[in-house]
């Protein structure tokens, strides 16, 4: 018998018995509707998290010099401008700035406040940082004795709040303010004041003319004029930063004649953290699995109907068998009968899992300040689609088994 006739046999046997082939039906609906809304949900939760995370972290390299591990060099090493110019000379590096720090007085109405002094690059430094601005502007290339302070340093370190042009006294000179960065809210500890949050940023040539604070009761060395605390740059978005690092690594080992076993510098590159993304990820499996009891049950359900189906066509198997139906005829068509219960709860519960999981997508979006997008991945349409396919074929073999052992003549007799 040709498959196409079994088909339609077994597509008028699932119409003949309308109300028990959809509650069958409506066991794979759930069971794929649950699996879809939570894989597209669980898609949606990680990339959004991933994206957020990703945001915060910066895309900042930083080159610090450290004495190798067991070296016998009385003089410490040393970053200078010579490292710069070899980083400045590499093509995959998009921005170097240089940071020299320290920590000083500054003096506004009266007040003194410790501050922390952060020397920038200020023709780059605009262009590489994530600060965002409170009031005011950023450094610029054409700047000397300007600076850009700290929310807190701005309203909360003095009596009287210091606006943008004001000038401040660091050491022994001025400087016009000429910026206000926003509050950073998270950063805890340095909300609750003082020096961690007291943060003046100038450009590095200035910091290196500042006279040191004799009576501040911390210890700080003097900073010697083209040496810097740090070197940091980014690399082109396009830039493999595995291939990048090797590269910039080795040139600069070259530079300052160092080999593997008396390196003194390193680099430090930021790590996006994974942990959210894992527990989504696992929770999310975890979820599906849960769902996937439903879709066990759905199965259960298409075999019991199955044999019921067996046994109320008993006597019709045994008139095909009596006019010439073979064996496979019988087993394909019980099995083309379950199949066809599968495929279509199948479609109906990918179309309400699609539903349901753009209604979650859409909660989780605005809890989040996100922007909706419609989740819906090609592997989760494989994934329902052939699961229930698969889920009707293999609940339907054991009864289409039965069925084509049944002997014409016992079945013919069967009420």
């Amino acid at each position: 018998m040709k498959p196409l006739k079994l088909f339609n046999m077994a597509s008028k046997m699932v119409k003949s018995s309308k109300l028990r082939s959809w509650i069958t039906i409506l066991g794979i609906v759930i069971g794929i509707a649950s699996v879809i809304a939570i894989i597209s949900a669980g898609d949606y939760l990680s990339t959004s998290v991933s994206s957020q995370l990703d945001d915060m972290v910066s895309d900042e390299i930083t080159l610090t010099a450290s004495a190798s591990p067991g070296s016998d060099d009385d003089d410490d090493p040393e970053l200078t401008k010579m490292d710069v110019l070899i980083l400045n000379g590499i093509s995959d590096i998009e921005y170097v700035d240089v940071r020299v720090s320290t920590k000083n007085e500054i003096s506004f109405a009266g007040g003194h406040e410790t501050a922390t002094i952060t020397g920038v690059d200020p023709a780059v430094w605009s262009q590489m940082t994530d600060e965002e601005l409170y009031a005011g502007r950023l450094l610029q290339a054409s700047d000397s004795n300007a600076v850009v302070i700290s929310y807190y340093t701005a309203t909360e370190a003095f009596d009287r709040e210091i606006g943008i042009n004001q000038v401040i006294s660091i050491g022994n000179k001025q400087f016009k303010v000429v910026g206000i960065l926003e509050e950073d809210e998270t950063q805890g500890f340095g909300r609750m004041g003082g020096m961690s949050s007291n943060t003046v940023y100038m450009p590095y040539e200035a910091v290196y003319t500042l006279e040191l604070d004799e009576d501040a009761s911390y210890s700080i060395q003097e900073k010697e004029e083209g040496v810097y605390d740090e070197i940091i740059f980014t690399l082109y978005e396009d830039v493999n930063q595995t291939t990048a690092l090797e590269n910039i690594e080795e040139k600069l080992m070259m530079s300052r004649h160092v080999n593997e076993n008396t390196i003194d510098f390193s680099l430090r590159t930021p790590n996006s953290p994974e942990g959210p993304e894992e527990i989504i990820s696992m929770l999310t499996t975890f979820l599906s699995a849960i769902a996937g009891i439903s879709l066990i049950v759905g199965v259960t359900g298409i075999s019991n109907t199955m044999f019921t189906t067996v046994l109320e066509k008993t006597r019709e198997i045994g008139i095909m068998k009596a006019i010439g139906a073979k064996n496979k005829d019988i087993m394909l068509l019980f099995v083309f009968n379950s199949a066809i219960i599968g495929l279509v709860g199948g479609i109906l519960g990918l179309i309400l899992g699609t539903i349901i999981s753009q209604i979650i997508v859409w909660f989780i979006a605005s809890s989040m300040d996100s922007s909706y997008e419609f989740v819906l991945s090609i592997s989760s349409v494989v994934i329902a689609i052939g699961s229930s396919l698969a889920a009707g074929i293999i609940a339907g073999i054991i009864p289409a088994y039965n069925a084509s052992k049944l002997k014409p003549v016992d079945a013919l007799r069967s009420e």
